[in-house]
């Protein structure tokens, strides 16, 4: 157990930053403050606390942790996935269900606030490397969209290593970035002028030392592993060396065991799916979709 790193894990992140506490407010607004200065997050509440086993083992539930006060909606999660177009259009999805659920019916469009996105990500952007990067519409004279409501910022936790190779002292939320990262932040020099590495290795020893809480966090890596390496077959390498019969089956198999262990159902239909089905099944599997209705939907599918 020691050898894993559950930092990066979006169960502790949500435990640590998304709660109702003292130290965990603390946290979250020591990050928000980096990433955000001058966005005003004094008011800030969190809208979503909880954390049930129940939520922990729907293995492909987004833990995020969705703030909100008058002016601003924030929503911040940790991502072990690598940088694909699949996920940041899965992002894309969700910021805009978080607009559309600021209203409700009979409102009008003026009662929409800002969204801000940040995606803590176990990757880096290769387009344009560096530790933290923000997305918005703009122009081709980079100006802005008036009215525009949504932001999204990553943090490439991976870059922290390069910046930590070159600086002689890591400022405190670099040496945060860090700890998330390696899982220790030995070997480095770096400020503490708020605690927060203290703060942090306390609530982890709390966490490890839960042995039930580990172990749910066990079976959810094991399953998101499994759609990750899934989406990160290369398929052009495939076709090149002549792959593409041994892809095709080991996307079916891969497609049968997330099923039975999301669903806890037998998945042997799938094996009459073509590709352009099991294509779509790997889009549909990761929301929160009932089985009847996946089912439904893969099968009524025509080219």
């Amino acid at each position: 157990m020691s050898e894993k790193n559950y930092y990066v894990s979006d169960v502790f992140f949500k435990l640590t930053f998304g709660q109702n506490t003292s130290e965990s407010k603390r946290l979250r607004e020591f990050l928000l403050k980096s990433i955000i200065p001058l966005v005003p997050i004094h008011d800030l509440s969190v809208a979503n606390p909880e954390l049930t086993p129940q939520m922990i083992r729907m293995k492909n539930n987004i833990l995020d942790i969705h703030m909100q006060n008058n002016q601003y909606e924030i929503d911040m999660e940790m991502q072990n996935s690598k940088m694909s177009v699949f996920l940041n259009r899965r992002f894309i999805h969700y910021s805009c269900r978080l607009i559309d659920y600021q209203l409700e019916a009979g409102d009008t469009s003026g009662k929409l606030k800002e969204l801000i996105q940040i995606v803590f990500i176990r990757d880096i952007d290769k387009r344009c490397p560096r530790l933290m990067d923000d997305f918005y519409a703009k122009n081709t004279y980079n100006i802005s969209q008036l009215g525009y409501l949504q932001t999204t910022i990553y943090v490439y936790l991976p870059y922290v290593n390069k910046i930590a190779s070159e600086k002689e002292c890591l400022s405190e939320f670099e040496a945060l970035i860090y700890l998330m990262e390696n899982g220790n932040v030995e070997g480095i020099k770096y400020e503490e002028k708020e605690g927060m590495i203290k703060m942090m290795k306390k609530k982890y020893n709390k966490f490890i030392k839960d042995k039930k809480m580990v172990k749910e966090v066990d079976a959810r890596y094991q399953v998101q592993y499994d759609f990750q390496e899934w989406h990160d077959v290369d398929v052009e390498y495939a076709k090149k060396a002549g792959l593409e019969q041994g892809l095709s089956e080991g996307k079916l198999e891969m497609a049968i065991r997330i099923y039975e262990m999301k669903y806890h159902q037998d998945g042997e239909w799938l094996k009459e799916c073509t590709q352009e089905q099991l294509d779509y099944f790997s889009q549909l599997i990761l929301t929160d979709i009932e089985s009847s209705e996946l089912k439904e939907k893969i099968m009524n599918l025509v080219s």
